[in-house]
């Protein structure tokens, strides 16, 4: 690590000169212009040029070498990755694997397909990244596991109840669609090696990594929720939605003496549980599980 003097010229103006290596390293000469960003954590990184983004294009070459399901796994992770501009190409007609393509396309925010030929397909996200909020993103999705605990307790009470699944379902599709979403808006700020996000949750670049885990997890916890529906037993439901509330809340709060209470609750509920009675059960203790990750993962964010 090298140190520099701060200097002050002219009547308003602080300057740092910079090592003559890396300039000479770099390509620069005197009156080129090197842009800078001011990361959340007060430090200042300097670019030898401008940071290049993802490319917004990415072209996919299907055959039948890859199974339907991981044609689908690559359409995400292009999204997820960023691209604006996807691009399939089929080696030879290809319905079924079209089919389940179509499907995941028209699952993910803001993409639209534009064109939809035998050995062709190509999508577009018409999402504007710049109104893209992390803190509005994951009070949907905390929105979205409430009312699916909610109707979680609804079916517990009332019995099989076919709509009340459905539209557990429902909500669960819209959970991942979200998760999805987040994942491509956490990654895009990586790549700008910048942090530039001002919902107030993100205050350092690690903060980004750990939003990830937390969004794996809620992710996680609405599959179980829909395991649970699909095999409902009795199970404390209203302790779920309390639990998950409260730890999701210190998420931006970061109440380290909080979340400790929180933490040591959980384990022992957790210990209490004997998941053998049933799927739901299991289910039960999973959940709990997670809210203790997603803790471990927020004590983590918490010591910048």
């Amino acid at each position: 690590m090298e140190f520099r003097k701060i200097q002050f010229t002219g009547r308003s103006s602080y300057i740092v000169s910079l090592p003559k290596k890396w300039v000479m390293e770099q390509g620069l000469k005197q009156g080129d212009v090197v842009p800078l960003s001011i990361n959340p954590d007060g430090s200042i990184t300097i670019y030898p040029r401008e940071p290049k983004e993802v490319s917004e294009k990415k072209v996919l070459k299907i055959s039948r070498e890859y199974s339907p399901d991981m044609t689908v796994r690559l359409v995400i992770s292009a999204y997820i990755q960023g691209y604006d501009i996807l691009v399939i190409e089929f080696a030879e007609e290809m319905p079924v694997y079209k089919v389940r393509i179509r499907k995941i396309l028209q699952s993910l925010p803001g993409v639209e397909i534009i064109l939809d030929e035998s050995h062709r397909m190509v999508a577009k996200s018409l999402l504007d990244e710049s109104e893209i909020n992390l803190a509005e993103l994951l009070s949907r999705i905390r929105s979205l596991v409430i009312s699916m605990l909610g109707d979680l307790e609804l079916l517990i009470s009332s019995g099989d109840d076919e709509e009340i699944l459905r539209d557990i379902n429902d909500l669960e599709n819209e959970l991942d669609r979200f998760y999805f979403l987040i994942i491509r808006a956490v990654n895009r700020l990586l790549t700008k090696r910048g942090v530039t996000e001002e919902s107030g949750i993100i205050r350092r670049s690690f903060d980004l990594i750990g939003i990830l885990f937390i969004v794996r997890n809620i992710e996680r916890i609405g599959d179980h929720i829909m395991r649970i529906a699909e095999n409902p037993d009795s199970i404390d439901v209203a302790y779920l939605r309390e639990k998950f509330n409260e730890m999701i809340e210190q998420i931006e709060e970061r109440n380290l003496g909080r979340i400790d209470h929180l933490m040591l609750e959980l384990k022992g509920k957790i210990k209490s549980i004997d998941y053998r009675q049933s799927i739901a059960m299991e289910s039960y203790r999973r959940i709990l599980e997670y809210l203790e990750n997603i803790g471990e993962t927020i004590i983590n964010m918490s010591l910048s």
